[in-house]
Order: C-alpha cells, then sequence, then structure tokens
C-alpha cells in the first residue's frame, strides 16, 4: 500500500473526514437566505403560541438578521466542518444571543426545515426562470413580427416540403417554450405548499400556528400529511422537469440555427459575439454558444435522471439519500437561466438572409402539393391526383428541373384539368392558401403574434 493511500486509509478509520463525505455545505450554502427567513417566522411563531417571550423572539430575530447582513457583505466565517448551513447559522446565533437561540428549535426538526427551504429557494429560483422566459419570449415574438413575410422552405425528414413565413417557423419556438411557461407555473403551485411543521415525520406536540407560518413565509399552501412532507420530492422532479423540456426546446432551435448557419444553407447571420475562430482555419467562425446549449442539454437531463433514480425504491420517511436531492436541479437551474440569456441576447442581433430563403424555396419542388390540391379540387380523389403529381416530380427531377418552371402547354399535357390559373401557383399562393387556423399565410401568423401577446400578458399580470 502506497503512503498516501495509506495515510487516506488512516483518516477514513479515524473518522476524520466522515463531516466532508455526509456535509451538504457546498450545496446548500446557496439557500441560506431561505433558512434565515424560515427561522425568523418560526420565532415569530414560537412568540405568538406563548412558547418564547417577546423579547426572547426579539433577540433571535436581530440576531439572525446581524448573521444575514454578514453573509450578504461576505463577512461570515463560513465553518465548513460542520455538517451544514443550519449548524452554521444555529452555532452563529449561539455566540450572538447565547443559550435563547437553544430554543429556536423546539416542535422543530432538521427535516421539515430543510424540505421548506428547499421549496422556498426553488420557487424563487423558479420565479427567476419564469421571467427570463418571459424575456426570450418576448424577443421571438419580435423576431417574427420584424421578419413577418420573408419565405423559406420547411422540412420534414430534413427534406424540403412546403414552403413557409419564418416568421411561422419562429412562432412555432414561441409557442413550444410557451407550454415550458405553463409548465414552470405548475411547478411552482406544487413547490408553494409548506411542509414546516412535519416535524421529523409524525408532527410535533406543540400547538404550532401553520398558518400563521404559511402567512409568514408566503406560501398558499400546508402540507397535510407530515410522513409525505419530509419524505416525497416530486416537487423538485417538476423542477427538473421543467428544466428538462426548456433546455430541450432550445437545443432544439440551437441545431436548427447551427445547421442554417453552415455554408450550404446560409439562410442566418449570427452575430459574431457570439461565434469563435478556429485555431488553425483562419476562415471559419463557429457557432459555439449554440453547441454548448446544445451540448450542456446532456447535463441537464441527466440530471433529472440522476434524482428518478435516487427516489426509485426508497422508503418513507427520510433517507440520507434525500440530501442529494437538490444539488443537480440547482445546477440545471443555472444552466437553464444562463442558456436563455444567451439566446435572448442572440435574437436581438441576429438577420436573416430573405433572397436565400426564397431561392431555396425556389429551387425545389416545394410547390408540388399545391398542384395535387389544384387537381383534387377539379373533384378527382387527391390520391390520384397525388400519384399524378409525383410521376411529374420525380421526371423533373431527373431532368434538374422544378416543377414551377412549367409551362402552361407542359401542364395540359400532364392533364386536361390544367386551366390557365394554375400559372398563379407560386410561392406567394402557397403562403396565402394555408390561412387555416395556425397555418402559414401571413394572416394567419399575424393573428399567432396577436395571440402571443395576450398570452404574455396574461402570464405578467398573473406573476
Amino acid at each position: 500500500m502506497n503512503k498516501d493511500k495509506k495515510n487516506k486509509t488512516s483518516s477514513i478509520q479515524g473518522g476524520e473526514i466522515f463531516g466532508e463525505f455526509t456535509s451538504s455545505f457546498d450545496t446548500d450554502i446557496r439557500m441560506y437566505k431561505e433558512d434565515i427567513a424560515v427561522s425568523i417566522a418560526y420565532s415569530k411563531m414560537l412568540e405568538k403560541i406563548n412558547l418564547i417571550s417577546s423579547s426572547e423572539c426579539k433577540s433571535i430575530i436581530n440576531g439572525l438578521a446581524e448573521i444575514l447582513k454578514e453573509i450578504q457583505e461576505k463577512n461570515f466565517n463560513w465553518n465548513t466542518s460542520l455538517e451544514d448551513i443550519h449548524l452554521n447559522i444555529e452555532k452563529a446565533l449561539y455566540e450572538k444571543i447565547g443559550d435563547t437561540a437553544g430554543k429556536l428549535h423546539f416542535g422543530r426538526s432538521r427535516n421539515d426545515q430543510v424540505a421548506t427551504d428547499v421549496k422556498l429557494y426553488f420557487k424563487n429560483r423558479l420565479i427567476d426562470v419564469r421571467k427570463e422566459l418571459i424575456l426570450f419570449l418576448e424577443e421571438t415574438i419580435s423576431l417574427a413580427d420584424q421578419n413577418i413575410s420573408i419565405i423559406m422552405p420547411g422540412y420534414t425528414h430534413m427534406q424540403k416540403g412546403q414552403p413557409v413565413l419564418l416568421s411561422q417557423y419562429l412562432m412555432a419556438y414561441f409557442t413550444m417554450l410557451s407550454r415550458d411557461l405553463d409548465r414552470i407555473d405548475q411547478a411552482i403551485e406544487n413547490l408553494d405548499i409548506m411542509p414546516l411543521g412535519s416535524g421529523a415525520f409524525a408532527g410535533v406536540t406543540i400547538p404550532i400556528d401553520r398558518e400563521f407560518l404559511a402567512k409568514e413565509l408566503g406560501f398558499s399552501k400546508i402540507s397535510s400529511n407530515s410522513i409525505d412532507s419530509v419524505s416525497s420530492r416530486d416537487h423538485i422532479l417538476d423542477v427538473h422537469y421543467v428544466c428538462s423540456t426548456i433546455i430541450l426546446n432550445l437545443s432544439r432551435i440551437c441545431e436548427e440555427f447551427i445547421i442554417w448557419s453552415t455554408d450550404e444553407f446560409d439562410f442566418i447571420n449570427l452575430p459574431e459575439k457570439f461565434t469563435t475562430g478556429s485555431s488553425i482555419m483562419p476562415q471559419k467562425r463557429n457557432p459555439d454558444y449554440l453547441e454548448l446549449i446544445r451540448g450542456k442539454t446532456g447535463g441537464v437531463v441527466g440530471n433529472f435522471m440522476g434524482l428518478m433514480a435516487t427516489l426509485k425504491a426508497l422508503p418513507f420517511t427520510y433517507n440520507r439519500d434525500l440530501q442529494e436531492d437538490r444539488s443537480g436541479a440547482m445546477t440545471s437551474l443555472d444552466t437553464v437561466v444562463d442558456s436563455l440569456n444567451v439566446l435572448n441576447a442572440m435574437f436581438s442581433e441576429i438577420t436573416f438572409n430573405k433572397e436565400k430563403m426564397f431561392e431555396s424555396s425556389l429551387k425545389s419542388d416545394i410547390l408540388a402539393t399545391d398542384f395535387a390540391d389544384y387537381l383534387a379540387y377539379k373533384k378527382i380523389p387527391f390520391r390520384e391526383a397525388y400519384e399524378i403529381i409525383k410521376k411529374v416530380s420525380q421526371k423533373l427531377s431527373r431532368e434538374k428541373k422544378s416543377i414551377n418552371e412549367l409551362s402552361f402547354d407542359e401542364f395540359k399535357g400532364i392533364s386536361d384539368l390544367f386551366d390557365e390559373d394554375v400559372m398563379n401557383i407560386d410561392l406567394k399562393y402557397s403562403i396565402d392558401k394555408r390561412n387555416s387556423l395556425g397555418g402559414t399565410s401571413t394572416n394567419s401568423v399575424k393573428n399567432q403574434i396577436k395571440n402571443a401577446r395576450v398570452f404574455i400578458r396574461a402570464k405578467l399580470n398573473a406573476g
């Protein structure tokens, strides 16, 4: 056995690193505001039910306020050898006010204290994410409005299918992400249930006023089962799910913009500050920011999977495994907020190559469906019309021509059902005809933008 390994083994046997192994300090330090807020509310409640005096309550609150100020001003001496921030704050309170600090823990367990801290923390963080997502949705609406009439090819299976408006495409991003905003609100609602007062898991013996605590801490509901309160973590799974769906959706947007920025597509101009150069190829600018968001998606989804694996088959009530419940969600929230900030700034400066998008739409058989629809309107079965246009399209593909290049005489040679109005079918015709609810016509997209702004206003008013 080498010397380093022997020393480490000796330390473990001597118990010197057990504190480090069991510590949640690095994670919980983020929740110092919530932890102090919970303790202040709890001290007020203890005074209300006459378990501590008014002077004792005031002493506790003043001491906690001093600790909060010291932490915020970075003057607090954190002792990382203590198991968590709760013990740090409790120890500091003892040093400031003496034995009165010990009265704060009457009727309260670290189980329900931490559970309450966690819910407050994630509720506050999701409110921040909500604000960032709304800003990004507003920027997406603005980008769609600014580029309302640009025509581009739409794709299925990465093959050109039908023409669409770029603004319709951007509003698809909005619609997708608007559901994430709904999911955030649902997650906040599930976090808005206060577990404080559950004790270790069986409830408490003191005449606790949970309604008072809920009002002080800003919870709209109170948990109804003390066992569930300290042992369930589905509200953190909700946070993970929100983070995962947001980052997955952002990753899809990034992937499309990466493709659109290639020379082969050349649909989009990325702001230079969101690209980086090559170390050896001087002509290149790489879409690194978009690629990093795409890459970070795996970590966010992995954090989600990690907590589900931790919770699987975990018996009730509290188990130390649950200490691992929040670090991944905290990291995922950081990633989502950073990604939204990047894309929000990028969307404000992105420009599109209108001519290139139009040309790409024109040089294709992207109007084939419109010609099939034309024949179907002449009362022949759509499947028959489909087969006619399919054969024509295949023939033209071999000849390196597109269907919109045909003359009227050539159309008549395909079918006697074609009249002169077939020559009206072009990209603009195709766009305007798709005026169904949610379709790609200009009027439809304008309505989508209008409705999106109404949606955002409602969310802002609700928030």
